[in-house]
């Protein structure tokens, strides 16, 4: 009886490695593949491409005036494969693709297993994105790297982020804890950076440089230097604000920006102490301390790109008028 049992035993230990064996592997033909785009480039790009393995996504930043139905995308993927879009074989530099929704390609390795990968084309819009990723604590108080920054959860910058809503601007708002890419600002014309508190990278350097050279229009916020006596950013700009001033600013020269402004209170905030060094500086307003007028506000001429500054944002946040209603006129305007 013990032997007949064993018997059957074995038997069955048999079947079910045979059954095993039988069985489709992984990496048999049909099954997903590992495949995806090496380099993915289509014309009117304006900024580097964001390739994400890991999510098989592929996104890209067009110029507004590119048709969006009709882009013809240049792409290498690994070799022997081959990519589809619904079962029609694409051919780099040569198919024409309408992106004006997230576009699926399916690559095929050599064994005809397949990844899908999305693509999507982002076209540059008059749309604002308020950078506040090296905030000191002057926009996003009392929210902070502890608690978390939540857009849509009170804090000091809120109430100027909303005017612009208000104004008929799509407004999105950045906190602090990742390292600032090219991808994160994707479809913004309009960049207002809020502080410089925290160190920039080399790489995020890099980004605002991608930035300014495709165009935009910056606004730039800075703050008291009690505590952040170096800011990267407006150095690599050639904006050189020091100290910390109290007061009220009560000269101005015309401009758009100006336009019937008396005051603005100027609250912790700090002066320009290069503008004599930079002939791409055009300063708008000074901050008139007894016999000394101390430049604060103004323009930076650039290539392509329009830039604001001031070295203050307390005062802003309590939206002095008409100051605040001319700068966002001024914000809305170049894009052609």
């Amino acid at each position: 009886m013990r032997i007949r049992n064993l018997f059957l035993l074995c038997s069955l230990l048999i079947l079910w490695s045979c059954e095993k064996d039988d069985q489709i592997p992984d990496n048999s033909p049909g099954s997903i593949s590992s495949a995806g785009f090496i380099s993915f480039t289509t014309d009117g790009q304006t900024l580097s491409t964001a390739i994400n393995t890991s999510l098989k996504s592929v996104r890209l930043e067009v110029d507004r005036k590119t048709d969006v139905t009709t882009l013809v995308p240049s792409f290498n993927v690994p070799d022997g494969c081959t990519v589809f879009i619904n079962g029609v074989q694409q051919l780099s530099g040569t198919s024409i693709v309408d992106f004006r929704q997230t576009v699926t390609y399916e690559i095929k390795d050599p064994e005809n297993r397949t990844a899908k990968w999305n693509a999507e084309a982002v076209p540059v819009k008059l749309k604002i994105l308020i950078d506040g990723s090296h905030d000191g604590g002057v926009w996003w108080f009392p929210q902070s790297v502890q608690t978390g920054f939540d857009a849509k959860a009170w804090h000091q910058g809120q109430p100027f982020a909303e005017l612009l809503r208000k104004k008929g601007f799509e407004v999105d708002e950045l906190g602090r804890g990742k390292e600032l890419t090219e991808e994160m600002f994707f479809g913004y014309y309009i960049v207002i950076r809020a502080g410089g508190f925290e160190k920039y990278t080399s790489n995020e350097l890099k980004v605002y440089k991608g930035l300014l050279d495709r165009g935009m229009n910056l606004v730039f916020f800075t703050d008291h230097k009690t505590y952040d006596p170096i800011d990267e950013l407006g150095d690599y700009l050639g904006l050189r604000f020091e100290g910390t001033y109290n007061g009220t600013i009560t000269r101005f020269k015309s401009h758009l920006i100006t336009e019937n402004i008396s005051s603005i209170s100027y609250i912790a905030g700090s002066v320009l102490t290069n503008s004599d060094q930079n002939p791409n500086i055009e300063i708008l307003g000074w901050l008139v301390d007894g016999t000394t007028a101390l430049p604060v506000m103004g323009i930076l001429h650039y290539p392509k790109s329009r830039i604001f500054f001031i070295g203050d944002m307390n005062g802003l946040q309590v939206m002095p008028q008409p100051f605040i209603n001319n700068l966002i006129i001024w914000m809305g305007t170049g894009f052609e």
